[in-house]
């Protein structure tokens, strides 16, 4: 007895050890990403590092780290904490934890209980039944154990979606923090300029009253400055709509009355010029579609083993009694079934094949979007690096230019005190020299932009955690 129970112990643990079920190990992974069509036609430049070596040294963040105060510092982690889309997306991340537990419910035996009772109206006895049903599908084939690994693919594709949009949130906040500096900045420049167009006003007014000027230009420069206190207005507007902006990404009600207190200091580390490949192969949004193979490569498996025969097998414990009391004592007329059943498809229209092309294609599908992916990444790489390389140009241009025109201002003023000049030709100096100092405010912000667009291609490692 002891030998026949130990046969059947092992046959059982060797037909429930899923003998078609096969692991997505790296190989397989990289070998479904290598058969990409956009893949094939995608050359990487030289600028990529590519090997993997164990004592390749860290790649230097502190282009991007000399952005963040402390001040910066604190809204992230206020935005990470509070942002709204965040805490939305904690709900949505529970819900797939959840569904990863349903699905692995499957490899395992389900029990119910069954109890009815019923009357003959005629003869007036009566039949209880009182039953303990288990039921158990054998994964022979992986099926089971397929399915449930795509919900397991499926939530770690999700952790990493989550990642991204709190790497994106952090992102924007630094942004949106940056453009309020800038507002400010420019807010003050502007208000300077309409400070010296009124200092022009009053030299065209003394003009005007002794004949060197008439009327018409006394005109011109009022409106000159009506048009100016008109874009004050929608700039000191636009800040505000910029404060709010801020405050809804640090999830607080949205006032526009958050206080931004810093400046453009300079940027002392300049951008590397070679990258390892490793930094775009763990972007979140990258590490999401890895995933998502992974998630294909166990669905086509699973719909390969639904082709296949499946084994089911089922117990009862229980009693019936032509007396219902007497089922409070189970064992007074115990009822044990045992039993099993081999299911196998003939014929279904041909569903269950075309399902597993339906899940190859779509398949094929996954790893043309994480091709899709890894080329947008360049992309998004290659551009930041082109503006950020653009702007460092323009900059120079800019400052040798405002450089030339503070040297220009300074001779004025010393000709103004020898008599060969007068002040209606420093204060338009001045004006454009505040219209080119404008101009560098801008360069300022998408300098800083662009770095944290290039932080972004490059994975934001770290961003999220402050």
């Amino acid at each position: 007895m002891f030998n026949k129970i130990s046969i059947a112990s092992a046959l059982l643990l060797g037909l429930t050890s899923c003998i078609g079920y096969k692991a997505a190990s790296p190989e397989k992974i990289e070998r479904l990403k290598n058969n990409s069509e956009i893949k094939a036609n995608m050359k990487i430049s030289d600028k990529w590092i590519q090997e993997k070596q164990q004592d390749q040294p860290d790649f230097p963040y502190q282009w991007m780290s000399e952005l963040l105060s402390p001040e910066l510092e604190a809204m992230i982690k206020e935005g990470l904490a509070h942002n709204v889309d965040i805490i939305i997306s904690k709900e949505k991340l529970n819900q797939v934890e959840l569904s990863m537990d349903i699905a692995g419910s499957s490899l395992y035996p389900s029990v119910n209980a069954l109890a009815n009772t019923s009357n003959n109206l005629v003869s007036g006895s009566h039949i209880g039944n009182l039953q303990f049903k288990a039921n158990w599908e054998l994964d022979l084939w992986g099926k089971n154990k397929s399915a449930e690994m795509v919900s397991v693919s499926q939530y770690y594709s999700a952790v990493f979606k989550k990642k991204l949009l709190e790497q994106s949130v952090a992102a924007m906040i630094a942004k949106a923090y940056y453009l309020n500096i800038s507002g400010q900045y420019q807010e003050q420049k502007i208000s300077d300029y309409i400070s010296k167009t009124q200092d022009l006003k009053k030299i065209f007014t003394v003009q005007n009253k002794v004949g060197t000027a008439n009327t018409l230009d006394l005109s011109n420069i009022e409106s000159e400055i009506i048009l100016l206190n008109s874009y004050l207005e929608k700039v000191k507007n636009a800040n505000s709509q910029s404060r709010r902006s801020l405050e809804m990404l640090c999830g607080k009600y949205p006032e526009g009355l958050i206080k931004v207190n810093s400046d453009f200091f300079t940027l002392k580390h300049d951008i590397p010029t070679d990258f390892p490949l490793s930094l775009l192969e763990k972007r979140s949004d990258i590490m999401a579609q890895l995933f998502q193979i992974e998630s294909s490569f166990y669905e086509v498996q699973e719909a390969k083993a639904a082709r296949l025969p499946s084994l089911n097998i089922s117990a009862a414990f229980g009693a019936a009694e032509t007396n219902v009391g007497g089922i409070s004592n189970l064992f007074s007329n115990p009822l044990i079934k045992v039993g099993g059943g081999l299911t196998t498809p003939i014929f279904n229209g041909g569903r269950l094949k075309k399902n597993v092309e339906i899940k190859t294609s779509q398949q094929q599908q996954v790893i043309e979007d994480y091709s899709k992916s890894v080329l947008l990444a360049f992309s998004e790489v290659e551009s930041a690096l082109a503006n950020l390389s653009s702007i460092d140009k323009q900059k120079v241009f800019q400052q040798q230019l405002i450089t030339a025109l503070e040297k220009n201002i300074a001779l004025t003023k010393k000709q103004i005190q020898i008599g060969s000049s007068n002040s209606f030709v420093l204060i338009k100096k001045q004006r454009e020299l505040i219209k080119k100092e404008m101009n560098n405010i801008d360069l300022d912000l998408q300098q800083r932009m662009e770095r944290i667009n290039l932080y972004m291609a490059l994975g934001a490692s770290g961003l999220e955690k402050f």
